[in-house]
């Protein structure tokens, strides 16, 4: 069940279109009544229609509810005072305007472990991978990666803390043998985005994904 504090029909479409339960709550009594039911999966909260204290109430559901995602959505100006009081990797936020997509990414993520949808994740150390819905998130930060850049996380992914060879990588990513200097550069724009520890080179190996 994911409660809205409000939205627009376009947002909840988008949801339910894609596996979610919605609920549009639109005082905050009920949204800690519901929180303290723990009958929710996840809030997705619109700060400034969260009544005249919104930080005040933000606090309050970390309080009743310490393992309840939220997903804050917040105006430019609030968001530095909003970012401070969510929950490091438990929490999300979104600066308004935003694309209804992200916003779904953003969703998945949390409360994957709910939806029925079947699913394959693939984990190492502090990467994950949802092969089934394509995201990549690193300590619960979503990545943008291409194509190639997924197809090579994910052929590293699947034998988490073992080296892989260059030319197994270059096997399941391009099918047919690639020059080391591709694989490399390919690596390298990887630790780019993943974080260039997380990805170790063992001399005559390959590569191995530590997370």
């Amino acid at each position: 069940m994911v409660p809205l504090r409000q939205t627009t029909s376009r947002v909840l479409q988008a949801l339910r279109s894609t596996g979610f339960d919605t609920r549009t709550l639109d005082a905050v009594p009920e949204v800690l009544d519901a929180a303290r039911a723990h009958t929710l999966a996840a809030i997705v909260l619109d700060v400034a229609l969260a009544g005249p204290d919104p930080w005040g109430f933000l606090g309050e559901l970390r309080r009743i509810a310490p393992q309840l995602p939220i997903i804050a959505l917040t105006s430019r100006e609030q968001r530095e005072h909003t970012v401070s009081l969510l929950r490091c990797t438990l929490d999300d936020y979104l600066t308004t305007p935003f694309p209804v997509e992200e916003l779904v990414s953003r969703l998945r993520l949390r409360v994957s472990d709910q939806l029925s949808v079947d699913r394959s994740v693939l984990r190492a150390g502090m990467v994950t991978v949802d092969t089934a819905l394509g995201l990549v998130s690193v300590a619960g930060r979503l990545v943008t990666l291409s194509p190639t850049e997924y197809a090579l996380l994910v052929a590293l992914a699947n034998r988490p803390g073992e080296p892989v060879s260059q030319d197994r990588l270059a096997e399941a990513v391009w099918g047919r043998p690639q020059s080391s200097n591709v694989v490399e550069v390919y690596v390298g724009y990887l630790r780019r985005k993943l974080g260039p520890d997380r990805i170790r080179t063992v001399r005559g190996a390959g590569y191995v994904l530590d997370g």
